[in-house]
Protein backbone atom coordinates (compact mmCIF):
# COMPACT_ATOMS: atom_id res chain seq x y z
CA UNK A 1 0.00 0.00 0.00
CA UNK A 2 1.65 3.26 -0.70
CA UNK A 3 0.68 6.89 -0.47
CA UNK A 4 1.72 9.06 -2.98
CA UNK A 5 1.42 12.70 -1.48
CA UNK A 6 1.05 14.42 -5.58
CA UNK A 7 -1.70 16.07 -3.92
CA UNK A 8 -2.24 19.20 -1.79
CA UNK A 9 -2.78 17.38 1.71
CA UNK A 10 -3.79 13.14 2.13
CA UNK A 11 -5.84 12.17 4.64
CA UNK A 12 -4.34 9.56 6.96
CA UNK A 13 -4.07 6.28 6.02
CA UNK A 14 -4.29 3.40 8.44
CA UNK A 15 -3.12 -0.26 8.08
CA UNK A 16 -2.74 -3.25 10.61
CA UNK A 17 -0.40 -6.74 10.50
CA UNK A 18 -0.84 -9.60 12.57
CA UNK A 19 2.41 -8.29 14.11
CA UNK A 20 2.09 -4.10 13.72
CA UNK A 21 -0.14 -1.08 13.62
CA UNK A 22 0.53 2.04 11.49
CA UNK A 23 -0.38 5.07 10.51
CA UNK A 24 0.75 7.89 7.69
CA UNK A 25 -0.37 11.15 6.37
CA UNK A 26 0.78 13.95 4.40
CA UNK A 27 -0.65 17.65 4.53
CA UNK A 28 0.78 20.43 2.72
CA UNK A 29 0.45 22.86 5.93
CA UNK A 30 -0.36 26.19 6.23
CA UNK A 31 1.92 28.32 3.90
CA UNK A 32 3.46 26.25 1.25
CA UNK A 33 1.49 26.54 -1.97
CA UNK A 34 2.50 23.10 -3.03
CA UNK A 35 3.51 19.63 -0.88
CA UNK A 36 6.49 18.76 -2.21
CA UNK A 37 6.67 15.52 0.58
CA UNK A 38 6.18 11.68 -0.71
CA UNK A 39 5.60 9.09 1.48
CA UNK A 40 5.66 5.41 1.06
CA UNK A 41 4.38 2.42 2.82
CA UNK A 42 4.78 -0.95 1.24
CA UNK A 43 4.73 -4.70 2.67
CA UNK A 44 6.18 -7.56 1.12
CA UNK A 45 3.41 -10.26 0.31
CA UNK A 46 3.74 -12.37 2.98
CA UNK A 47 3.90 -9.22 5.28
CA UNK A 48 7.46 -10.23 6.63
CA UNK A 49 8.77 -6.76 6.59
CA UNK A 50 7.19 -3.12 5.56
CA UNK A 51 9.12 -0.91 3.94
CA UNK A 52 9.04 2.81 5.46
CA UNK A 53 9.89 5.86 3.07
CA UNK A 54 9.65 9.70 3.71
CA UNK A 55 10.97 11.94 1.00
CA UNK A 56 11.19 15.57 1.75
CA UNK A 57 11.68 17.36 -2.14
CA UNK A 58 13.77 20.49 -2.54
CA UNK A 59 14.00 22.64 -5.26
CA UNK A 60 12.42 25.74 -7.26
CA UNK A 61 9.15 24.99 -9.84
CA UNK A 62 7.92 21.39 -9.78
CA UNK A 63 11.92 20.44 -9.02
CA UNK A 64 11.43 19.43 -5.00
CA UNK A 65 8.42 17.53 -6.03
CA UNK A 66 9.55 15.85 -8.48
CA UNK A 67 12.98 14.97 -7.04
CA UNK A 68 10.95 13.31 -4.21
CA UNK A 69 8.83 11.59 -6.62
CA UNK A 70 11.67 9.89 -8.46
CA UNK A 71 12.86 9.11 -4.46
CA UNK A 72 9.54 6.93 -3.94
CA UNK A 73 9.72 5.65 -7.49
CA UNK A 74 13.03 3.82 -6.92
CA UNK A 75 12.67 2.72 -3.45
CA UNK A 76 9.19 1.24 -4.03
CA UNK A 77 10.93 -1.17 -6.44
CA UNK A 78 12.58 -3.16 -2.95
CA UNK A 79 9.33 -4.58 -2.78
CA UNK A 80 9.72 -6.68 -5.95
CA UNK A 81 12.68 -8.28 -4.52
CA UNK A 82 12.72 -11.16 -2.51
CA UNK A 83 13.49 -10.37 0.97
CA UNK A 84 17.17 -11.12 1.72
CA UNK A 85 17.65 -13.50 4.93
CA UNK A 86 20.78 -11.60 5.95
CA UNK A 87 20.35 -8.28 7.70
CA UNK A 88 23.92 -7.24 5.79
CA UNK A 89 22.33 -8.07 2.85
CA UNK A 90 18.91 -5.90 3.40
CA UNK A 91 21.11 -2.84 4.42
CA UNK A 92 23.00 -3.17 1.11
CA UNK A 93 19.95 -3.27 -1.18
CA UNK A 94 18.68 -0.54 1.21
CA UNK A 95 21.90 1.68 0.49
CA UNK A 96 21.72 0.51 -3.36
CA UNK A 97 18.59 2.54 -3.84
CA UNK A 98 19.81 5.97 -2.31
CA UNK A 99 22.72 5.48 -4.85
CA UNK A 100 19.82 4.64 -7.17
CA UNK A 101 17.68 7.58 -6.55
CA UNK A 102 20.50 10.00 -6.77
CA UNK A 103 21.60 8.98 -9.37
CA UNK A 104 17.74 9.38 -10.66
CA UNK A 105 17.54 12.99 -9.70
CA UNK A 106 20.70 14.01 -10.93
CA UNK A 107 20.39 12.70 -14.32
CA UNK A 108 16.95 14.86 -14.72
CA UNK A 109 17.87 17.87 -13.06
CA UNK A 110 20.28 17.77 -16.11
CA UNK A 111 17.59 17.51 -18.70
CA UNK A 112 15.77 20.62 -17.58
CA UNK A 113 16.55 24.36 -16.31
CA UNK A 114 13.36 24.26 -14.17
CA UNK A 115 15.21 21.23 -12.42
CA UNK A 116 18.77 22.36 -12.23
CA UNK A 117 19.64 21.54 -8.29
CA UNK A 118 16.47 19.59 -7.33
CA UNK A 119 17.07 17.28 -4.65
CA UNK A 120 15.26 15.36 -1.22
CA UNK A 121 15.76 14.48 2.02
CA UNK A 122 15.08 10.96 2.63
CA UNK A 123 14.80 8.81 5.77
CA UNK A 124 13.87 4.60 4.79
CA UNK A 125 13.37 1.47 6.79
CA UNK A 126 12.92 -1.92 6.52
CA UNK A 127 10.97 -3.47 9.26
CA UNK A 128 10.65 -6.44 10.56
CA UNK A 129 8.57 -8.01 13.45
CA UNK A 130 12.26 -8.47 15.44
CA UNK A 131 14.25 -5.39 13.94
CA UNK A 132 15.03 -2.74 11.06
CA UNK A 133 17.18 -0.96 9.05
CA UNK A 134 17.53 2.39 8.43
CA UNK A 135 19.51 4.82 6.45
CA UNK A 136 18.96 8.36 6.01
CA UNK A 137 20.35 11.67 4.23
CA UNK A 138 19.25 15.24 5.13
CA UNK A 139 17.20 16.22 8.26
CA UNK A 140 14.36 13.77 7.74
CA UNK A 141 14.69 11.73 10.95
CA UNK A 142 13.63 8.32 12.39
CA UNK A 143 12.83 8.00 16.77
CA UNK A 144 13.14 4.64 18.03
CA UNK A 145 10.88 5.17 21.69
CA UNK A 146 10.91 2.08 24.05
CA UNK A 147 9.73 2.15 27.51
CA UNK A 148 12.50 2.75 29.88
CA UNK A 149 15.19 3.29 27.50
CA UNK A 150 16.53 6.78 26.10
CA UNK A 151 14.75 8.05 23.23
CA UNK A 152 17.42 7.48 19.91
CA UNK A 153 16.58 9.44 17.45
CA UNK A 154 18.82 9.78 13.34
CA UNK A 155 21.45 12.96 13.72
CA UNK A 156 20.42 15.73 10.78
CA UNK A 157 22.82 15.74 7.70
CA UNK A 158 22.22 20.25 8.99
CA UNK A 159 23.98 23.21 9.17
CA UNK A 160 22.42 23.55 12.70
CA UNK A 161 23.26 20.25 13.97
CA UNK A 162 26.97 21.10 13.00
CA UNK A 163 26.87 24.59 14.26
CA UNK A 164 25.09 22.55 17.32
CA UNK A 165 28.36 20.23 17.78
CA UNK A 166 30.76 22.85 17.83
CA UNK A 167 28.92 25.34 20.88
CA UNK A 168 28.12 27.49 18.30
CA UNK A 169 24.60 27.54 18.92
CA UNK A 170 22.44 26.22 21.82
CA UNK A 171 19.64 23.45 21.86
CA UNK A 172 16.95 26.60 22.13
CA UNK A 173 17.86 28.56 18.94
CA UNK A 174 17.68 25.50 16.54
CA UNK A 175 14.22 25.42 15.51
CA UNK A 176 14.34 29.27 14.68
CA UNK A 177 17.95 29.54 13.05
CA UNK A 178 18.43 31.56 9.95
CA UNK A 179 19.79 28.53 8.23
CA UNK A 180 18.02 25.83 10.27
CA UNK A 181 16.98 24.64 7.00
CA UNK A 182 20.01 24.05 4.94
CA UNK A 183 21.34 20.35 4.90
CA UNK A 184 24.41 18.95 4.37
CA UNK A 185 23.59 15.58 2.57
CA UNK A 186 21.21 14.50 -0.05
CA UNK A 187 19.61 13.11 -2.96
CA UNK A 188 20.24 14.67 -5.83
CA UNK A 189 20.72 18.78 -5.60
CA UNK A 190 24.59 19.18 -5.02
CA UNK A 191 27.10 21.01 -7.45
CA UNK A 192 29.76 18.85 -9.34
CA UNK A 193 29.82 15.17 -8.70
CA UNK A 194 31.18 15.35 -4.85
CA UNK A 195 29.80 11.92 -2.77
CA UNK A 196 27.04 12.92 -0.21
CA UNK A 197 26.52 11.13 3.66
CA UNK A 198 24.40 8.03 3.85
CA UNK A 199 24.07 7.23 7.81
CA UNK A 200 24.34 5.22 9.70
CA UNK A 201 26.88 2.86 8.29
CA UNK A 202 27.20 -1.15 8.81
CA UNK A 203 29.33 -1.97 11.55
CA UNK A 204 29.80 0.92 13.53
CA UNK A 205 28.94 0.86 16.95
CA UNK A 206 25.29 -0.16 18.96
CA UNK A 207 24.50 3.47 19.47
CA UNK A 208 24.26 4.71 16.09
CA UNK A 209 23.98 1.25 14.08
CA UNK A 210 21.95 0.89 11.05
CA UNK A 211 20.17 -2.08 12.40
CA UNK A 212 18.46 -2.22 15.57
CA UNK A 213 16.28 -4.34 17.40
CA UNK A 214 12.49 -4.44 18.33
CA UNK A 215 10.29 -5.21 20.75
CA UNK A 216 6.34 -5.50 21.34
CA UNK A 217 5.23 -1.57 22.16
CA UNK A 218 8.35 -0.59 20.50
CA UNK A 219 7.34 3.07 18.42
CA UNK A 220 8.67 4.20 15.37
CA UNK A 221 8.50 7.34 13.94
CA UNK A 222 9.68 8.47 10.18
CA UNK A 223 9.00 11.86 9.39
CA UNK A 224 9.94 15.16 7.74
CA UNK A 225 11.45 18.61 9.34
CA UNK A 226 8.14 20.14 8.44
CA UNK A 227 6.52 17.69 11.61
CA UNK A 228 9.56 17.19 13.87
CA UNK A 229 10.35 21.31 14.03
CA UNK A 230 7.50 21.59 16.04
CA UNK A 231 8.48 19.10 18.70
CA UNK A 232 10.83 18.56 21.39
CA UNK A 233 12.41 14.94 22.24
CA UNK A 234 10.58 15.10 25.59
CA UNK A 235 7.21 15.46 23.43
CA UNK A 236 7.78 12.51 20.95
CA UNK A 237 9.12 10.40 23.80
CA UNK A 238 5.90 11.03 25.55
CA UNK A 239 4.12 9.35 22.78
CA UNK A 240 4.09 6.14 24.41
CA UNK A 241 2.87 7.37 27.71
CA UNK A 242 -0.64 6.35 26.89
CA UNK A 243 -1.86 2.63 27.57
CA UNK A 244 -4.67 3.45 25.01
CA UNK A 245 -1.84 4.20 22.05
CA UNK A 246 -3.04 3.86 18.65
CA UNK A 247 -0.97 5.12 16.25
CA UNK A 248 -3.86 6.92 14.31
CA UNK A 249 -4.60 8.60 17.10
CA UNK A 250 -1.28 9.68 17.74
CA UNK A 251 -0.48 11.34 14.54
CA UNK A 252 -3.60 12.68 14.16
CA UNK A 253 -2.71 15.17 17.13
CA UNK A 254 1.22 15.08 15.88
CA UNK A 255 -0.45 17.03 12.75
CA UNK A 256 -2.77 19.29 14.48
CA UNK A 257 -0.15 20.55 16.93
CA UNK A 258 2.15 20.84 14.33
CA UNK A 259 -0.71 22.89 12.13
CA UNK A 260 -1.59 24.87 15.61
CA UNK A 261 2.26 25.60 15.30
CA UNK A 262 2.88 27.22 11.98
CA UNK A 263 2.40 24.64 9.77
CA UNK A 264 5.24 26.32 7.77
CA UNK A 265 6.45 23.50 5.61
CA UNK A 266 4.66 20.21 4.58
CA UNK A 267 4.25 18.06 7.02
CA UNK A 268 4.87 14.06 6.26
CA UNK A 269 4.80 11.27 8.64
CA UNK A 270 4.75 7.44 9.21
CA UNK A 271 4.15 6.09 12.92
CA UNK A 272 4.36 2.58 13.66
CA UNK A 273 3.86 0.45 17.06
CA UNK A 274 4.72 -3.21 17.29
CA UNK A 275 1.91 -5.21 18.38
CA UNK A 276 2.56 -7.23 22.32
CA UNK A 277 2.26 -10.95 22.13
CA UNK A 278 3.23 -11.38 19.00
CA UNK A 279 6.11 -13.32 17.59
CA UNK A 280 7.64 -13.84 14.39
CA UNK A 281 8.53 -17.33 12.99
CA UNK A 282 10.73 -16.02 10.32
Amino acid sequence: MMNNSSSPSQPLQVQHLPWASLAWVSHIGKVREENQDQILVKTWPDHAAILAVVADGMGGGRGGQRAAQLTIETFEKLVAQPLPESREDIYNQLLAKFYEADEAIRDEGCQSFQLVGMGSTVVAAIITPQDYVHLYAGDSRLYHLRENVPLYKTADDSIVRVLLEIGKITPEQVATHPRRSQVTSCLGGREGTGQFSIDPKWQEDNEVSPLRSLQPNDILLLSSDGLHNYFSDAEIQHLRSDPSFSPETRLTDLLQNALDRGGKDNISAILLSITPGVTSSK
